[in-house]
C-alpha cells in the first residue's frame, strides 16, 4: 500500500506518509522476529520444569502503532464503502488474492492485521512482568519461570489467544 500511495496524488484520503510509516514498522517488526534476526527463542520452563510454548518479547514504538492504526482506520472505511476508498479496497483484494494461501478476502485480511496490531498493543502488568522475566539472564539459555513469571505467562498467552481468535 505504501508504494501505491506514493504513486497516487490522492491515496485514499490519507497522505502517503502514514502508509510508509506503517510499512516501515511492519518491516522492523518482521526483522526483529527470532527467525529473521538470526536467533532462536530461549526455552521457557514452568516452575515444575515443564517446557512452555515460547513467546518473544519486543518493544514497539508508539508512533509505529499509531501509523498502523491510522492505516487500519482507512481500511475499515474502505470496507464500509466510503467514497474515495474503492481503489484501496481493490488493492487489498489483490493482495489477499496474491499472498493468501488460500486467498483471503479484504475483510479477512484487514481483520487479521487488526488482531496482530491489537496483540502488539497489549501493555498490561502481566506483559511487563513476563518481559522482565524473559530479558533477565543470558541470551540463549533456558529460562525457568517462578510462580510470578508463570502467572504472567499464562495471562499473556491467554490474552493473545483471545485477541487472535476474535
Amino acid at each position: 500500500m505504501a508504494a501505491a500511495a506514493a504513486l497516487d496524488d490522492d491515496p485514499w484520503e490519507l497522505p502517503a506518509a502514514p502508509y510508509a510509516e506503517a510499512a516501515t514498522a511492519c518491516d522492523l517488526l518482521v526483522s526483529l522476529l527470532p527467525a529473521r534476526a538470526g536467533g532462536g527463542l530461549e526455552p521457557l520452563l514452568s516452575p515444575t520444569g515443564t517446557p512452555q510454548p515460547t513467546v518473544h518479547a519486543l518493544a514497539v514504538e508508539s508512533g509505529d502503532l499509531d501509523a498502523l492504526w491510522e492505516v487500519l482506520t482507512r481500511l475499515h472505511r474502505a470496507l464500509d464503502d466510503e467514497p474515495g476508498t474503492e481503489g484501496l479496497l481493490d488493492l487489498v483484494g489483490q493482495a489477499g488474492a496474491e499472498w493468501g494461501d488460500p486467498p483471503r478476502s479484504p475483510r479477512c485480511l484487514i481483520s487479521q492485521l487488526e488482531r496482530v496490531v491489537a496483540v502488539l498493543e497489549l501493555d498490561t502488568f502481566a506483559v511487563r512482568t513476563l518481559a522482565v522475566v524473559m530479558t533477565d539472564g543470558r541470551a540463549g539459555t533456558t529460562r525457568a519461570l517462578d510462580e510470578t513469571g508463570q502467572t504472567a505467562y499464562e495471562a499473556v498467552t491467554a490474552a493473545w489467544s483471545t485477541t487472535l481468535q476474535s
